[in-house]
């Protein structure tokens, strides 16, 4: 890539060389189009993409913004006005998106070659701000945060560990939790994806018996942060009568329910207990009260992703709940972007904004006919040997030495 100093140089890589990361991000926004244009439509799905990743990428983070940016600095050239994307953004369905999302999702996950692996999942609710009125469509009641309790929800489940993706997103927005059906549409999915799931982790608003009834009908192992309630307090208490202030795992089930699983309190510096789930076999208590809490820190995994998905958050006033989601499906397709690219580059989200946005001004420049020419496969394909080239060649002169 011309424009990524990072990128090998020799002769048996130039098509990696001249690869546009513009050109990469949009075959991945092409699997499926994540939108239709409507009949008519008076620009092509690469130039609506043009403003969209310009306003996911750059400084001018909404559409608006992004547009008038674009003009000024290709003037004279078709840039779509920000008006003119909402309506074709409008003119589709919050279902069309996530589904389109989902099929991109199953190109990714089977191009890093995950499939018949073990992976870690974590599912957590992302909750997206929101400062207007509090009767707009499909707004609802939040954890309070920057301001505001009200804002759109969306479920995630996300891959965790060495490959780092999120592989789903469910609108949860104007309607309830229902835990039961949440889990069995993401395990649904998760079983067409081919994914094989390890260790299920979870916070505490997922502590409750439906979900972990669910667990166990799928039969994955899970660790989930607990709330304390005044059983749980009960017990805790009579086992510091007894021990102390000592950690422990005791069963424990809920009332009615006959499926029993694991707490695990840690005593903390605190002073106070920190309470997991798990339907984990337990070894010995003293190696069971170290080892939930340190699995469980592969949750912060999610936390991270969802740092590094708003380096990629477009900005808008828009009460449209279908903008609202694209706009945060766009944070998790450039994610899986980063991360795809990542298998192969030493890359951050900063450089592969700074790398796209360059592509997107020579592109608008130029016409959009100028993108590309080397697939996201034979991009990947060609690192992994020049990289699997290099290891041997380090190897070989360690040897020597």
């Amino acid at each position: 890539m011309k424009s990524f100093a990072m990128t090998p140089k020799n002769d048996s890589m130039s098509d990696v060389d001249t690869a546009s990361l513009l050109a990469l991000s949009s075959e991945f926004f092409s699997i499926v189009d994540i939108i239709t244009l409507p009949d008519g439509a008076n620009y092509s799905y690469q130039e609506f993409l043009n403003v969209l990743l310009h306003a996911a990428t750059s400084s001018t983070d909404s559409l608006e913004s992004a547009s008038n940016d674009l003009k000024s600095k290709v003037p004279n050239t078709r840039i779509p006005s920000a008006d003119t994307i909402f309506n074709y953004i409008k003119s589709n369905s919050i279902e069309y998106i996530l589904s389109s999302f989902r099929k991109i999702n199953n190109e990714i996950f089977r191009m890093m070659k995950l499939k018949n692996n073990v992976h870690d999942i974590a599912i957590d609710f992302h909750d997206v701000e929101y400062y207007g009125c509090r009767d707009t469509l499909c707004i609802r009641g939040i954890k309070p945060k920057n301001g505001t309790s009200w804002g759109y929800s969306f479920c995630t489940l996300d891959v965790i560990g060495n490959s780092k993706l999120t592989l789903d997103v469910i609108d949860i927005n104007g309607l309830s939790k229902d835990y039961s059906i949440l889990m069995e549409s993401l395990f649904e999915r998760i079983e067409k994806m081919g994914v094989k799931v390890g260790t299920v982790y979870m916070d505490r608003e997922f502590f409750n018996r439906k979900v972990i009834s669910k667990m166990e009908k799928y039969k994955v192992d899970f660790v989930i942060a607990a709330k304390s309630n005044k059983r749980i307090k009960e017990m805790l208490e009579r086992h510091r009568k007894e021990n102390g202030d000592t950690s422990t795992v005791f069963e424990y089930k809920f009332q009615g329910e006959e499926q029993t699983f694991n707490i695990v309190a840690v005593w903390d510096k605190e002073k106070e207990y920190s309470i997991f789930a798990t339907n984990k076999k337990v070894s010995s208590i003293d190696t069971f009260v170290k080892q939930i809490p340190e699995e469980y820190r592969k949750r912060w995994n999610i936390e991270t992703g969802y740092r590094v998905k708003k380096d990629f958050k477009i900005r808008t006033c828009s009460k449209s709940p279908v903008a609202r989601t694209l706009f945060f499906v766009v944070q998790c397709i450039m994610y899986n972007i980063l991360n795809v690219l990542k298998s192969v580059l030493d890359i951050t989200a900063y450089q592969m904004k700074s790398v796209i946005n360059q592509d997107i001004i020579k592109a608008v420049k130029e016409g959009v006919n100028s993108l590309s020419n080397i697939t996201v496969r034979s991009f990947l394909e060609c690192l992994t040997r020049y990289n699997k080239e290099r290891r041997r060649a380090l190897r070989a002169r360690l040897r020597d030495l």
